[in-house]
């Protein structure tokens, strides 16, 4: 259903981009509607995760979930009768379009036609969101997006898909060996790393690096990965925490039942954690600390911050890593 969902999304915005760069004239109204389509469909994602997880046991999400099926089903409905009307004008003109949904609105009517489907559709999702608020779902790892400015807790995800940043070429994949090295230095205490940096140089970029590194998969029972921001919320925090550790998220909004299982999820297992962009100390030292010292040896800790306070208060080991922008000569070899 996610992985439905999460390429439809993508598809409607390839589609956008292509018809930016290709021009494309469009009746009233119909790309309009289109961008809320995929505006829709990228905010559902974001949720889906939380849902499916709880619609296992409560039947009002159950429902939820169907409803969002039928929606979705709907949805690759246009695709295939954009596929059919495609077929049917290469027949009697040849074209190089081999996108159906943007072949069909590059004509009139297929467009006015295609328009009025989506219309419809976004209504249906507009009711499916009011009801999904109800719910109270949070955006889970697994399906985000990094976002230009200022991330939530879950706005960046762990894939290889990195942001531009000042940390090119050979310095980042330097970096990244001295980092893997570390991480994978036999130890049997539970280690915290720091990377250190101002804002933008490539902190988080570094990190997913190393998150994805092959040598690292293999090394650790758990991956996680939780962004932290200037004024997260405990709760939300720790139901992140306990979903991504895979552990078994209590029906209650209580940190002293969150706590106990997230310990519980971690506990005595080999995991590498990477808290990305900690502006305080405070998630770690007054809410992560105690059942992540549960982990079995071995395990490892990475924190991004601005801050070398910050890295001192996580007890990161010393020297911390940092990073530095490129050099002029670093710069005029980059641009060779």
């Amino acid at each position: 259903m996610a992985m439905v969902l999460d390429a439809f999304a993508s598809y409607i915005a390839d589609t956008i981009k292509q018809m930016a760069a290709d021009e494309v004239g469009m009746p009233l109204g119909v790309t309009g509607e289109i961008d809320n389509l995929k505006d829709k469909l990228e905010s559902l994602r974001d949720y889906l995760a939380d849902a499916e997880r709880k619609h296992i046991t409560d039947r009002r999400v159950q429902g939820w979930v169907t409803k969002l099926k039928g929606v979705m089903y709907e949805a690759t409905k246009i695709l295939d009768l954009c596929e059919l009307k495609a077929m049917g004008r290469r027949d009697a003109a040849p074209s190089p379009c081999c996108n159906p949904l943007l072949f069909c609105l590059r004509h009139p009517m297929s467009a006015h036609h295609i328009g009025s489907y989506i219309r419809k559709l976004n209504k249906r999702l507009d009711d499916i969101c009011k009801l999904g608020a109800a719910f109270s779902f949070i955006k889970l790892e697994t399906y985000q997006d990094y976002r230009p400015g200022r991330p939530s807790a879950a706005d960046r995800k762990t894939d290889p898909v990195l942001e531009r940043s000042a940390v090119v070429g050979e310095k980042i994949e330097e970096d990244t060996r001295a980092l893997v090295k570390e991480l994978t230095k036999d130890n049997d205490g539970i280690v915290v790393l720091a990377i250190v940096g101002v804002g933008g140089i490539g902190k988080t970029t570094l990190a997913k690096k190393v998150f994805n590194d092959m040598e690292i998969q293999h090394k650790f029972e758990k991956k996680m990965w939780l962004s932290i921001t200037q004024d997260f919320s405990e709760v939300e925090l720790l139901r992140l925490a306990i979903t991504t550790a895979d552990g078994k998220l209590p029906a209650t909004e209580d940190k002293s039942m969150l706590v106990p299982a997230l310990l519980n999820a971690v506990r005595n297992q080999k995991f590498l954690l990477v808290l990305d962009d900690m502006w305080s100390d405070r998630a770690w030292t007054s809410l992560l600390n105690r059942p992540f010292s549960y982990g079995a040896p071995g395990s490892r800790i990475i924190i991004t911050t601005r801050n070398d306070t910050v890295a001192r208060g996580t007890r990161t080991r010393e020297p911390y890593h940092r990073i530095d922008k490129l050099g002029p000569r670093q710069q005029r070899q980059k641009r060779a």
